[in-house]
């Protein structure tokens, strides 16, 4: 590839990724700006708890439906269409709104940020280079992703932050949200490419096809079950951690909370930011990415036997709980690197990403109430550690299941490259 074509790709790489940071900073501001969404919009705890619950549930929905669209229409086209959409619904939402008209607009939000932007996302993602390039590539994506959403909520919690009236700080945000949405879809519109893959039978298939008929025909796909174990294994340590570390070393080790919310800054946005840049490469040095995934899994799993022996000791403890929040977001930066390895064709990405994504990504919904029971049954004992403990054993038992995806993902490499040897 020539000079002009590396920073032609660097520069759709670049757009593609302030997207996806935009396109679920605003949907889930509560994550930033919770007391000030609550004061803003008079709302209750259990009302902004329900406002996740229809986001989540509508995004859960749209993942098969994003796969579909992603095969049936233009990438570009979707994105651009997504970037509209959210700017009028974060318009509508300047306006603060009652209640009901919260619950619309965070279903809209599901809608828009998934159906019509998910699938599209990593395929595009995907076309951008060969399979020996994928890991850097989705790691990259990731690490822009975290930049621009640090970007963006920095600005953002520096203007709220000048109006005495939170309603009009919280109005002044979202107004900042829909510009930028609207300065990326103009972004999209003049530089993301057209496919590159226009594979006609794939659209015409999703023409005829319902949705429910292609969902139940992908699960019979044996890489495509591949890639659920994998992902949803990474996805778990990943939520697990990057939920509940932070509350185990105040509350297990016992550090101070302002020395918790440093280092809580260090693993949500350095270590995101090093993962996403470093892991891809570190992926693509290997043979298969089944060897790869599977040496990661293997060090988180060691990194988690190594915080069970070592919680007396603060210090080092603390310092394993880095290194695991390192691997966890290696994995999460890369594992959709996995796609041709698994013998998914560039062609299929859309559909494949859709299916894979229903089922691998649930670990949302079921990870906080497990680990909170793990948590809570500690305490009703009188052993906050036990609770705690229950938590790591959980997560080594998903590296496991994650080192066992990884064997079996290198073994369908090497059976594909076998077959491939033996056609030439």
């Amino acid at each position: 590839m020539n000079d002009k074509g590396v920073k032609n790709r660097t520069l759709v790489l670049l757009i593609l990724s302030l997207i996806a940071g935009l396109m679920y900073l605003t949907p889930l501001l509560r994550f930033s700006f919770y007391d000030q969404m609550m004061d803003a919009l008079n709302l209750t705890d259990i009302q902004i708890g329900t406002l996740g619950s229809v986001y989540a549930i509508f995004c859960v929905i749209c993942y098969p439906v994003s796969g579909v669209l992603a095969d049936k229409f233009s990438t570009k086209k979707l994105l651009v269409i997504s970037n509209f959409a959210m700017a009028l619904i974060t318009i509508w939402y300047c306006l603060l709104p009652g209640f009901t008209s919260l619950i619309i607009i965070h279903g809209l939000y599901g809608i828009f940020s998934i159906a019509t932007f998910w699938s599209p996302y990593l395929k595009a993602v995907r076309q951008l280079g060969s399979e020996e390039e994928q890991g850097r590539l989705y790691g990259i994506s990731e690490g822009l992703r975290g930049i621009g959403q640090t970007i963006v909520a920095t600005i953002c919690l520096f203007v709220i932050s000048g109006f005495a009236s939170m309603s009009v700080g919280f109005r002044v945000l979202l107004i900042i949200n829909a510009v930028v949405f609207i300065l990326l879809m103009f972004a999209a519109i003049f530089v993301i490419p057209k496919d590159k893959i226009e594979n006609n039978e794939n659209k015409e298939k999703a023409k005829s096809d319902s949705i429910i008929t292609i969902v139940i025909t992908s699960l019979t796909s044996s890489s495509i079950w591949i890639c659920i174990f994998v992902i949803m294994s990474g996805y778990t340590l990943w939520c697990t951690a990057n939920g509940y570390i932070g509350t185990y070393c105040t509350r297990v080790l016992g550090i101070s909370a302002n020395l918790s919310s440093t280092l809580s800054i260090v693993r949500s946005y350095v270590i995101v930011f090093l993962a996403g840049f470093t892991g891809g490469f570190i992926i693509d040095k290997f043979k298969t990415k089944g060897q790869g995934m599977m040496l990661v899994f293997l060090a988180g799993a060691i990194s988690i036997v190594a915080v069970l022996f070592t919680s007396k000791v603060t210090a080092i403890c603390i310092i394993i709980t880095i290194v695991l929040a390192y691997i966890v977001n290696v994995l999460k930066s890369t594992y959709w690197s996995i796609l041709g390895d698994a013998g998914i064709p560039v062609e299929s990405t859309g559909m494949a990403t859709g299916i894979i994504s229903l089922i691998a990504l649930t670990p949302d919904m079921y990870v906080p109430i497990i680990i909170s029971r793990f948590i809570s049954y500690g305490e009703s004992i009188g052993n906050l550690k036990l609770g705690f403990d229950f938590m790591l054993i959980w997560l080594l038992v998903w590296s496991v299941l994650g080192i066992f995806s990884g064997v079996i993902l290198k073994r369908r490499k090497e059976k594909i490259m076998r077959e491939k040897n033996e056609i030439t």
